[in-house]
């Protein structure tokens, strides 16, 4: 049995079943990522089974597919077990959310009376599915491959299970200052809950459900939550901060596990939370086994900013590590830039693949500095070398677009945006320490001085 929970994520790749001589690996998809409740519009389940080495699709698949919406016992099921035809290996399965009972519009073959996906691939199911973000867990056993006579054995059938999540969108307005501002938080994991807003500290806190279980974290191979929410630019004290601290079920969120972007949106400000599998465990033990959600505070930060060491994209798993050479870094002065990938599925393990990325650095207007495109980081690693044309807080992109193994076909299930700062000029941590001493001693100096003054004049 392939056990890849890939929780948090809305695609992935599993790890490949054997199947005589051949890997075969199943790609899986929710589309769109994201569903609104106020929209209803079709969705799509997009699974593709593949020859791992060669990439060609692995003809007449039948597919069982069960689909439930939830973790354990509250999980309901909406999309009942039943078998799917896909003689070309790519199957499409397009939802028409409605009430109601689940119809099927397709043809069942003679041999297994499994439903028969069009020559395109698709078949139309119209019933309650997809209506709503959420989490949802996928079982899907192999019932033939090659030939619809070619069947598995029970015992033998490939299963491959896995969490896929679908965004939920929650807006609302909040009042400060006489002033309303809407507000959007973007769950891609489950439903928003209990959202808040503090005026006097400039907070906003939600919740979602989430199963604290260690054990089902640890038993997941991909586990990612992504938070992402939009304030509009208007909110003065919020919406024009550069700088935020974030927390989780009262932890604080450091480094690249929270990333702004100041960019993408004219009218709002964007943050991200990415929270990885590590984080989360490391949470995990300061939270109480029942506890049935996962909590989110957010509020600008009054602390200055810092270039960032460690970025993660928002398609979770892959963070990239930031060195720079030299490390006070100036205007007007050549920088290299050292980068490397790492697998936070892996115990942050640097990839041995090659990743194909893009990167870009910008300024405070958000015009870029310094861009490349399509560059290979050689088994997760690469070098660049650039030079910041002023003093001030640059914003840096790292866009991951493929993972490319000799032998396989390009991985693109992983792609993702990374997004960090840096800061010109920016001191060594030693050299800031140093200066903090140095202030420190000539306070000391002073007022010993005042001291000993006064102390004569008393005399």
């Amino acid at each position: 049995m392939q056990d890849a929970h890939a929780d948090g994520l809305f695609q992935e790749n599993l790890p490949p079943a054997s199947i005589g001589d051949r890997e075969a690996s199943l790609f899986v998809k929710i589309n769109p990522p994201i569903l609104t409740t106020e929209t209803k519009e079709d969705a799509f389940l997009q699974f593709r089974l593949f020859d791992a080495k060669t990439d060609e699709n692995i003809k007449f698949t039948t597919f069982i597919i069960e689909v439930k919406k939830g973790i354990g016992e509250d999980a309901v099921a909406v999309l009942p077990s039943d078998a799917y035809l896909a003689e070309d290996g790519l199957l499409t399965l397009k939802i028409q959310p409605t009430d109601g009972p689940i119809q099927v519009f397709a043809t069942q073959e003679d041999y297994l009376r499994a439903w028969k996906a069009d020559p395109g691939g698709t078949i139309n199911i119209r019933g309650p599915l997809l209506q709503e973000g959420g989490l949802y867990h996928f079982n899907i056993r192999l019932l033939t491959v090659d030939n619809i006579r070619n069947l598995f054995l029970d015992e033998d059938q490939p299963v491959f299970d896995t969490y896929l999540s679908v965004g939920d969108v929650f807006s609302e307005s909040v009042s400060d200052n006489g002033q309303s501002y809407d507000t959007t938080v973007i769950s891609y994991y489950d439903k928003v809950q209990d959202f808040k807003f503090n005026n006097s500290s400039k907070t906003f806190s939600w919740s979602m459900p989430f199963d604290w279980n260690v054990d089902r974290i640890n038993s997941a191979q991909n586990i990612f939550v992504h938070e992402e929410v939009k304030i509009p630019r208007s909110f003065t004290g919020v919406g024009d901060a550069t700088n935020f601290e974030g927390y989780v079920n009262g932890v604080p969120i450091r480094g690249g596990l929270i990333a702004v972007d100041p960019f993408t949106s004219e009218s709002e400000i964007i943050i991200h939370f990415l929270i990885n599998k590590k984080s989360i465990l490391d949470i995990a033990g300061t939270v109480p086994a029942e506890t049935p959600t996962m909590d989110f505070s957010l509020a600008p930060s009054g602390s200055g900013e810092i270039t960032s060491s460690e970025i993660a994209s928002d398609s979770g798993g892959i963070h990239v590590l930031l060195d720079w050479e030299p490390k006070q870094l100036g205007a007007g002065s050549e920088t290299t830039l050292n980068l490397t990938f790492v697998d936070v599925f892996k115990d942050n393990a640097k990839l041995q693949e090659d990743v194909k990325y893009d990167i870009r650095m910008l300024d405070k207007d958000g015009n870029a500095v310094y861009t490349k495109t399509d560059l290979v980081a050689k088994a997760g690693s690469d070098t660049q070398t650039m030079t910041f044309p002023a003093d001030e807080t640059y914003r840096a992109e790292v866009v991951v677009k493929e993972l490319l193994q000799e032998g396989r076909a390009p991985d693109t299930s992983r792609n993702g945006i990374a997004r960090g700062i840096v800061v010109v000029p920016e001191f060594p941590a030693g050299i800031v320490i140093a200066i903090a001493g140095i202030f420190g001693a000539i306070v000391v100096i002073q007022r010993v001085a005042r001291t000993n003054a006064v102390s004569r004049r008393a005399v």
